[in-house]
C-alpha cells in the first residue's frame, strides 16, 4: 500500500526545491577573526564571490529560469551595491543574514541583537527599498532570541534549522515564524570551504564525491515527497568545475517533470496554509 505524501506541495509537485546562495564575502572571514580583514589572501578569497562568481551564477539561473534566494549581510550590501541591485533586478528573492555575518548566539542580549537587526534592516531599505521576509542566521547558530525577534520585525521565515525533513513553524510571542530546515550535508562549506593559515574547513572535496551525496539527498527527497534546501556560498560554490557540477544537479532535478523549484518566500507562505 503507497502512503499519502506527508504534504501537498503546489502544483501537484511530487517534491519542493530551493536553491540559496550565502554572499557572504568578506564578511565570513572577518567574522572569523577581525584580524583577518588585514590579511589580502583572505579578503580576496571572500571578495571572489560577489566580484567573480556572482555573474557566472546568475547566468547559470537564467539559463533555468530559476529564481531563488541570496542571504546577504548589510556590510556587503553597502560594498557591492551593483551586484545586490542585479540580483534584484533579475526576480532573485533578498534574505537577511546579519550585518557583519555575526552570531546571535555569541552576542551580549536580545537588545544587541535587535539593535543590529534593525541596523541591517535599515540598509535593505534604505540602498534598495527591500523588506526582507526570510533570515538565515550567519554560521547557523541564532539565540534563544532569535525567532521571537525575527517575527517581531515582520519575517515570515528563517531557515536554518537541523531537526525535520519538512518545513515547520516556530510558535512566538508575536506568532508563528515559519522554519525552512536543511542540514549540514546540503551545505557545499562542509565540503569546499578552505583556508591554509588560519586552518579552516575539510580539506577541498571532488566535485564528483559531493554530486553523489547531494544526488543522493535529493533522490532520498523526491521518493518521501519532501523537501530538499540546498545551501551555497559565492566564493566556494562559484567555481567553474563547482558550477558546473551544480548545472549537472539542477538537469537532474528537472528531469524528473514534477518538481517545484520555487523561492524560499513562496514555499514559506504555501506552509503557511497548511491546517489553515
Amino acid at each position: 500500500m503507497i502512503e499519502d505524501p506527508p504534504v501537498k506541495w503546489k502544483h501537484g509537485a511530487r517534491c519542493a526545491v530551493m536553491l540559496s546562495f550565502d554572499l557572504d564575502g568578506e564578511t565570513l572571514w572577518i567574522a572569523r577573526d577581525p584580524k583577518l580583514a588585514e590579511r589580502p589572501i583572505h579578503m580576496s578569497m571572500g571578495a571572489y564571490g560577489p566580484k567573480t562568481a556572482m555573474p557566472r551564477i546568475l547566468r547559470l539561473l537564467d539559463r533555468y529560469g530559476l529564481k531563488v534566494a541570496f542571504y546577504v549581510p548589510g556590510w556587503i550590501i553597502e560594498r557591492y551595491p551593483a551586484v545586490i541591485e542585479e540580483i534584484v533586478a533579475r526576480g532573485h528573492e533578498l534574505g537577511h543574514h546579519g550585518y557583519l555575518h555575526e552570531k546571535p548566539f555569541l552576542l551580549g542580549s536580545a537588545e544587541e541583537e535587535e539593535a543590529l537587526l534593525v541596523k541591517t534592516l535599515e540598509i535593505f531599505k534604505r540602498q534598495l527599498g527591500v523588506t526582507p521576509l526570510g533570515s538565515r542566521t550567519p554560521s547557523a547558530d541564532p539565540s534563544r532570541h532569535t525567532f521571537g525577534l525575527l517575527k517581531k520585525h515582520g519575517f515570515v521565515y528563517h531557515t536554518n534549522m537541523m531537526d525535520a525533513d519538512l518545513p515547520y513553524r516556530h510558535q512566538t510571542p508575536h506568532g508563528d515564524l515559519v522554519e525552512l530546515p536543511t542540514s549540514w550535508v546540503n551545505d557545499d562549506f562542509m565540503y569546499f570551504g578552505f583556508s591554509a593559515n588560519p586552518p579552516a574547513g575539510n580539506g577541498i572535496w571532488s566535485q564528483q564525491d559531493v554530486w553523489e551525496i547531494w544526488s543522493e539527498e535529493f533522490e532520498g527527497q523526491y521518493e518521501e515527497s519532501g523537501f530538499y534546501n540546498l545551501m551555497f556560498h559565492p566564493q566556494v560554490m562559484g567555481r567553474p568545475s563547482r558550477m558546473r557540477m551544480l548545472e549537472r544537479l539542477i538537469q537532474k532535478m528537472l528531469g524528473k517533470k514534477d518538481i517545484w523549484f520555487a523561492k524560499p518566500i513562496e514555499i514559506a507562505q504555501h506552509c503557511l496554509t497548511w491546517g489553515a
